[in-house]
């Protein structure tokens, strides 16, 4: 029988955990400043745009059940706002719309994660800061800047989502039967898409 989220009294579907109440601590690795979240824009602190590392975590659950959604959750984020930054960094109209409307999907995955689990975001999580976006991210934007090529740009973004493709199966390989390697696999789906549309988009 489902169970019901402390925060909002809706009901949990049995398949999923509940995430109301669960928070995570980061510090600053330059400005050593602490911050609160379940997930923060490329784990930049939101003061100094210093590279954050996970501390610990707090919550009524053990915070093993609830890392890979968490680092799930994270890499929607970033791919939301690495979008969003693409759409802004070209000058094409078209390229532009096609972009931002990869940044709506990535938002619309990180939201459906949000509503399954409970998480209880607040906007800030969406809001895009003027920090300069962090390895691998950053590269990829100044090489487009310097030279306008946009068949690279595509390739760039082709293989970052490569790279989180093998990142969700390589944690699906070692995770046992459950929901959290369901997660794994379901997003690994979802990243072969963006993939192919990528990869039409720029053939086109």
């Amino acid at each position: 029988m489902a169970s019901q989220c402390p925060k909002c009294h809706q009901p949990v579907d049995e398949d999923y955990i509940c995430c109301a109440g669960i928070e995570f601590q980061w510090q600053c690795s330059q400005c050593k400043k602490r911050s609160r979240g379940f997930a923060i824009p490329f784990g930049q602190c939101p003061l100094c745009g210093g590279k954050l590392a996970r501390l610990n975590g707090e919550g009524p659950l053990p915070m093993e059940n609830i890392v890979a959604l968490q680092e799930a959750f994270q890499i929607e984020v970033n791919a939301h706002h690495f979008y969003r930054r693409l759409s802004e960094a070209v000058d094409d109209p078209q390229v532009s719309d096609f972009f931002q409307n990869l940044s709506q999907m990535e938002r619309e995955h990180a939201e459906e994660l949000n509503e399954k689990y409970h998480i209880h975001l607040d906007e800030e999580t969406f809001r895009d800061t003027d920090h300069p976006l962090p390895q691998p991210y950053f590269d990829h934007l100044c090489f487009f800047a310097d030279t306008g090529d946009l068949h690279r740009l595509y390739n760039c973004a082709i293989d970052l989502e490569k790279g989180t493709l093998e990142f969700f199966l390589s944690k699906a390989k070692v995770l046992p039967e459950g929901k959290e390697r369901e997660l794994y696999l379901e997003l690994a789906a979802e990243e072969r898409e963006h993939i192919d549309i990528l990869e039409s988009e720029r053939d086109r």
